[in-house]
């Protein structure tokens, strides 16, 4: 009876689980165990899942742990009907033509992509976030609006357009997952999921912010290259002038134009390390009318000039072969050898 119920069991859906070096290992875990779940919902192995490595054989996370990788990305291999694609830390290290001719082969065959954290640059290097909304990681999402003009990214955790989703990652990966997972497997599994990871109620999110205060923010994030009064942010987050300055000091500690600043000066930042933007034009794109007033508002902030900045991270860049090392002890590694994809009860 084993042996027959064992042929007609439905095969096992393979996910190709594809990490840049630097990804992050907290969303790995996640994913993996979100779908290990799925196999403990269904009794039988659902979901099968290969980590590939794009750059090496042991992608390195960002916390200095190393995973072995079943197999090493090829592009001449198909990609799976579901594909994972995480990185976190210098994505531009792991974007290629072949990666970029590989992940359009998956999106054309009519693949589902999930792509967290940085990975979303890697999308939209590959032509393939055009004219889709998307999200990125909080620390890549200015400078990739000045890069991927096309792109509509939004500071979201979670976005879908057809079979693409995206991530900024951390413990927005769970919406991500759930979201796919209701639509892939159906709302009782995703519940099943959900109760697995001991998350109550349909809202998953771990931080839950007054709603007008996410307003403001998202007023101020929309209005760097032309900031807003504050009077204006208040009006479009329906607060008062003085309730506006009341709930940024209790959320955060400082009053809303010092936070509007910050948040203009981390565009900058962004951009300062991610492009090759003269830093008159990343001034602009800031708000600030000179790169001199530019200079001056980063300098007090960050303690270095951009230039310096600048010239800073490429000689720390340059440095060291592994790029990580700026991140974390490169001693501090550990070998997680990924075997048991599915769970057998």
């Amino acid at each position: 009876m084993a042996d027959r119920a064992s042929k007609t069991a439905p095969k096992a859906v393979i996910i190709d689980v594809v990490l840049a070096d630097g990804f992050s290992m907290l969303t790995t875990t996640l994913i993996l165990e979100a779908l290990r779940f799925v196999n403990l919902a269904h009794r039988r192995k659902a979901f099968d899942w290969v980590i590939k490595g794009i750059q090496s054989d042991a992608p390195r996370a960002s916390n200095g742990f190393t995973i072995a990788a079943q197999r090493r990305f090829d592009s001449d291999a198909d990609p799976a009907e579901i594909v994972v694609l995480n990185a976190s830390y210098f994505p531009e290290a792991a974007g290629s033509l072949r990666l970029s001719n590989w992940l359009r082969t998956a999106v054309r065959h009519g693949a589902w992509v999930l792509a967290v954290d940085t990975a979303p640059l890697l999308l939209a290097q590959a032509g393939l976030l055009a004219n889709r909304v998307a999200t990125v990681h909080w620390e890549e999402f200015e400078s990739a609006r000045e890069r991927f003009p096309d792109v509509n990214f939004r500071s979201s955790g979670v976005e879908q357009s057809g079979r693409i989703i995206t991530c900024s990652g951390g413990m927005a990966v769970l919406d991500m997952m759930l979201t796919w997972l209701a639509q892939h497997q159906g709302e009782e599994v995703a519940r099943y999921v959900r109760e697995c990871f001991f998350l109550k109620d349909a809202d998953t999110s771990l931080v839950i912010r007054d709603k007008t205060l996410s307003l403001a923010i998202e007023a101020m994030r929309q209005a760097i290259a032309k900031p807003l009064s504050l009077e204006e942010i208040a009006a479009r987050s329906n607060m008062s002038i003085r309730q506006l300055h009341r709930r940024f000091e209790s959320e955060f500690g400082v009053a809303p134009g010092r936070f509007y600043t910050a948040l203009r000066l981390q565009k900058g930042q962004s951009l300062l390390v991610n492009t090759r933007f003269p830093i008159a034009r990343i001034a602009f794109a800031c708000g600030y009318s000179s790169a001199s007033y530019f200079t001056q508002a980063y300098r007090s902030s960050y303690g270095v000039s951009p230039t310096e900045e600048r010239a800073r991270m490429a000689a720390g860049k340059a440095q060291t072969q592994n790029r990580l090392a700026m991140f974390f002890q490169p001693s501090s590694s550990l070998l997680v050898n990924v075997l048991g994809q599915g769970v057998t009860p």
